[in-house]
């Protein structure tokens, strides 16, 4: 049964994430999306956060035409699920949720400011 109420988008795009482990030290994962709402998105990606922990998201959508910037969707999310591999098959990621990905921020700024200060997580579950 189908329990999602919004139109998901297949959007393969550039993702990197922050969070707080449980000892307090901030991590860093990166990953691909698989789809994105206006209200959640899945992240493939090696490194998952735990479930219900809070993070910041940030997209970068690839520019259509080669010519514009690239755009960068960001804001904080609580992760929703995270699946892992099954014997070698399926992909591992964590869907995320928040209230309205429409009141995320969007830049065209090239600087990576996001990434200061975090330690990357290595690529086990959380």
């Amino acid at each position: 049964m189908e329990l999602r109420k919004e139109v998901r988008y297949r959007l393969e795009a550039s993702a990197c994430f922050f969070w707080e482990s449980a000892d307090h030290k901030r991590l860093q994962g990166e990953g691909v999306t698989r789809d994105i709402s206006v209200f959640g998105a899945f992240t493939i990606t090696p490194t998952c956060p735990s479930v219900d922990a809070p993070i910041q998201v940030e997209v970068v959508l690839p520019s259509l035409s080669g010519h514009r910037p690239v755009i960068r969707v960001s804001g904080v999310a609580r992760v929703l699920r995270v699946e892992h591999r099954s014997r070698g098959l399926g992909e591992n990621g964590f869907a995320v949720v928040s209230e309205d990905f429409s009141r995320w921020s969007l830049s065209t700024d090239q600087d990576d400011s996001m990434s200061h200060d975090v330690e990357v997580a290595e690529g086990k579950p959380h």
